[in-house]
């Protein structure tokens, strides 16, 4: 089935609002086995409204709709579509009752512009909007199927979820999502591409994000555990493959499997941060409940405070400089023994755009200090963009904590 989404609303294509509403239904879409072929966005014009309407008929079989619905003159969507299919308007009296009920707490009477919202096109089934006054439609012909929805994110949300399963058929409909870290696109691509290339059923669809990777797992059949059986098995070849890069599922982070995967160890954690200023701490303290695994982070951005807050040797930093693997494993040590932590971490390098050390830009040190000792990673990242440098930083740190800690749950113990 090909379906295509249009949003409507002149704001749209003048910048002054982002078209979320296209990529949220896209990935509902796609969960429900159903390819979208087109994005479409118009302004609020009739005439313009029937050209892209008109067109999307010729190519899909499922056309969905945000935006339109609302009280005032430009609103312009279900008058459109009640025109093009040959159907007139009525008010749909719960929608009407509701508005109705909703101005009365307000204190005000209904309009002739607040009762539009309660016009519904002939033969439609009404969806009921729980998050707002004007409803959704849902309008079947023999060729297609329209979808209309309010253009307010949360109100169209709502709506797909009080109203909607699945769209088609009894297939049941399952996806999973496997999340990597440390492996570009194009490389997990690269070693997945005959599985990428041959899956249908389930299928399998990448997705980049900010120095990570997603994998989204789609699987249709008749029964529920069939379909899982299938993403159990098409998970299992995935990670067969690039299994040393994966770190979790669904909307998960970093931050948050290190902070599950201590909290099951029974494991606390510190941090010393140079170049990151505080930046790895903060991801963790943004999740509720960080502190019954994490103990603070020191910030030591100079060297004076790397000496008087960790005690890290003077001597050591004028041999070496502050991005050296000694340093970090100073560091690293240092935060531990001062929060009394099982594992400690620490970062340092240079940012840019200018290099403090002698060290190119780019260059990192990641340190991870636990009772069996301390292990020492150099990183180096493209040196044009210092936000980026700190960025993988930050996230390198947490990954090679989940790497250590999946090798044994006790890594505080060896």
């Amino acid at each position: 089935m090909k379906a295509e989404i249009i949003a409507v609303g002149s704001e749209l294509l003048l910048g002054e609002i982002a078209n979320t509403n296209a990529q949220y239904l896209s990935e509902w879409l796609a969960t429900c086995g159903i390819d979208v072929h087109y994005h479409t966005v118009v302004g609020d014009n009739r005439e313009r409204m029937v050209e892209v309407v008109t067109r999307a008929q010729e190519r899909a079989e499922l056309i969905v709709i945000t935006g339109g619905l609302g009280p005032t003159e430009d609103d312009l969507t279900k008058e459109v579509v009640a025109d093009l299919l040959g159907r007139t308007l009525h008010v749909d009296q719960p929608a009407y009752d509701r508005i109705e009920a909703f101005l009365k707490t307000r204190g005000r009477m209904m309009t002739e512009n607040e009762k539009k919202q309660a016009l519904v096109i002939d033969q439609a089934d009404v969806l009921t909007n729980q998050a707002g006054l004007a409803p959704g439609m849902s309008v079947h012909t023999a060729d297609h199927q329209y979808i209309l929805l309010p253009g307010v994110p949360r109100e169209m949300k709502r709506i797909i979820a009080d109203h909607f399963d699945h769209l088609l058929g009894k297939e049941t409909i399952k996806s999973r999502t496997l999340r990597f870290f440390g492996i570009g696109e194009s490389a997990l691509n690269d070693q997945l591409a005959d599985l990428i290339r041959t899956a249908r059923n389930p299928s399998v669809a990448p997705y980049a994000e900010l120095a990570e990777v997603r994998l989204r797992l789609t699987a249709k059949a008749l029964d529920e555990q069939v379909a899982l059986g299938m993403l159990d098995t098409l998970e299992q070849q995935i990670l067969a493959e690039v299994g040393s890069h994966f770190y979790g599922y669904g909307e998960t982070s970093l931050p948050e499997v290190v902070l599950d995967r201590c909290r099951k160890a029974g494991l606390t954690l510190s941090a010393a941060e140079s170049l990151t200023g505080g930046a790895f701490a903060s991801g963790l303290t943004d999740i509720q409940g960080a502190s019954d695994v994490f103990r603070g982070s020191a910030v030591v951005y100079s060297d004076t405070a790397k000496v008087n807050v960790l005690g890290v040797p003077q001597t050591l930093l004028d041999e070496e400089t502050a991005v050296s693997r000694d340093v970090a494993v100073a560091m690293a040590e240092g935060a531990r023994k001062l929060y009394q932590t099982d594992l400690a971490i620490a970062l340092t390098g240079e940012a840019g755009p200018t290099s403090n050390s002698g060290r190119a830009v780019g260059t990192v040190y990641c340190a991870l200090a636990h009772s069996g000792g301390t292990e020492v990673r150099e990183l180096t990242y493209p040196a044009f963009d210092r936000g980026m440098i700190r960025l993988r930083s930050v996230k390198d740190a947490y990954f090679m904590l989940i790497q250590n800690i999946s090798l044994t749950d006790e890594i505080g113990k060896r």
